[in-house]
């Protein structure tokens, strides 16, 4: 069987985000199938629900952009050896999710219509500490190119109004995750995750109509660097069935929020 390397401990979660306006709740699903003992694919359909302070809430739990994901091991862990379980991993992210058009409803949206290719290299290894158990470290190294502008209309999750026409051109963005799970007892392992992001600035440009005026508007985001910490406590009821819970929490960055995101998995493995 593959030996799986996740990239954080939260690709299948439940997690609940707030914004001074809004409750951002969603659910990813990780569907995981070993092809050879090599080569895995992923699965990582989205759905989630806004709650707006000061305005309409989604019409209803709404799809997200579906994300589809190769992973190929190039080397296996090795008692002994100092080369970690090495992994290659292609993902393809594809615009389901609704963004533009949102007309009364902009909780509505959560795509960005926009197809996105990551490029990743995953990393990981074990080692013995002095009282016999396991620590498992992980790096992680992402690079996501989104593959083309997308076209804009009307309100969209990019803050465009009613009448806008033009599109949006997103950034790359680089990610690295180091993480470390202690195996503290048969059932209980604590974890954390130290991820650094950084996003190149997107813009969006176009016309804005508007009492039978036409405008031209072109805005443009700043790159933006984050350092989050994730501590979690995992809990596996046997070699099938576990649980993990914890928060994602910005403590540094340039030109991004704070925030705080409480996160839950369950994970099922056959």
């Amino acid at each position: 069987m593959l030996d799986s390397i996740q990239h954080g401990h939260y690709d299948n979660n439940w997690n609940s985000r707030k914004t001074p306006n809004t409750h951002a709740l969603r659910s990813v699903s990780l569907l995981e199938y070993g092809l050879t003992d090599r080569l895995l694919v992923a699965l990582l359909p989205q759905f989630g629900y806004n709650v707006v302070e000061n305005g309409p809430d989604s019409q209803g739990v709404q799809l997200g952009d579906t994300k589809l994901r190769f992973q190929y091991m190039i080397h296996a862990f090795k008692e002994g050896s100092w080369l970690p379980t090495t992994a290659l991993a292609y993902s393809q992210v594809f615009p389901t999710g609704k963004y533009d058009g949102l007309g009364n409803h902009p909780a509505d949206g959560l795509g960005s219509g926009l197809f996105t290719s990551t490029f990743g290299l995953f990393t990981q290894d074990y080692f013995w500490m002095p009282n016999g158990r396991i620590l498992r470290s992980r790096l992680d190294l992402t690079y996501t190119i989104p593959d083309d502008k997308a076209s804009v209309q009307g309100v969209s999750v990019y803050g465009t109004g009613s009448g806008f026409n033009g599109r949006i051109d997103a950034g790359n963005t680089f990610s690295a995750d180091l993480a470390f799970e202690y195996s503290m007892t048969r059932h209980w392992a604590p974890a954390v995750d130290i991820v650094y992001s950084h996003s190149d600035g997107a813009s969006v440009r176009g016309t804005q109509a508007s009492n039978g005026l036409v405008t031209t508007v072109s805005s443009n985001s700043k790159p933006s660097e984050a350092i989050d910490v994730a501590p979690a406590m995992e809990y596996n009821w046997n070699s099938h069935y576990g649980v993990i819970v914890g928060a994602d929490v910005v403590v540094a960055g340039r030109n991004t929020g704070d925030a705080v995101t409480p996160q839950a998995a369950l994970n099922i493995y056959y």
